[in-house]
């Protein structure tokens, strides 16, 4: 994994969020699931990565709602190059993805390709998308995403093997797949 100083100790556990911040991303529940993993892990961080958007007041409202210690341990990244990015799929403990719906989500499938665990929601196309890779739950299930979060950080069984999962699901979506199939339809 690569190193990037300027974005704090890389052995700090942290769980990513990764996009604009919309109201279909769902970060309120996402911060309500972290004051309660936060209660159980003093040092794990969330880090919330992606441009402000519709719903950057919604996002306010919950981190101003947060215990003052836990509030402390949520970081905003508000530009995200493709360096900053890397350095945080690289590092993160899970990728929380509990969106109300998605076209695709893409974040997912970086996560998995970096080996970084991801606990979803079940909505629209994410079950899809993630395959067995990833731990789900109901999208406004703020007790759930906590106990999929804490699953994930704290169990190296589970751990192990949704970073295995994730692997084989992302080898669903390579170019040379892609490629293949793409040939076979335009033959047929």
């Amino acid at each position: 994994r690569r190193t990037a100083p300027a974005l704090g100790d890389p052995r700090t556990p942290f769980v990513l969020a990764l996009g604009t911040v919309e109201r279909r991303k769902n970060l309120p529940t996402l911060v309500r699931a972290f004051a309660r993993l936060a209660a159980e892990h003093p040092t794990v961080q969330l880090r919330i990565a992606g441009r402000d958007g519709g719903d950057s007041s919604a996002l306010a409202t919950a981190l101003d709602r947060l215990p003052p210690e836990i509030r402390s341990r949520v970081i905003r990244h508000v530009t995200v190059d493709e360096p900053v990015k890397r350095w945080l799929l690289d590092h993160a403990a899970v990728l929380a993805y509990p969106s109300l719906d998605e076209g695709f989500g893409f974040p997912i499938l970086e996560a998995q390709r970096s080996g970084t665990p991801v606990v979803a929601s079940s909505a629209g196309s994410i079950p899809e998308v993630a395959g067995a890779g990833a731990l789900f739950g109901p999208p406004n299930d703020d007790e759930s995403l906590a106990a999929n979060l804490f699953r994930a950080i704290d169990d190296p069984d589970e751990r192990d093997d949704l970073i295995r999962r994730g692997h084989d699901n992302v080898e669903r979506f390579s170019w040379e797949r892609t490629a293949e199939e793409l040939t076979a339809l335009y033959l047929r």
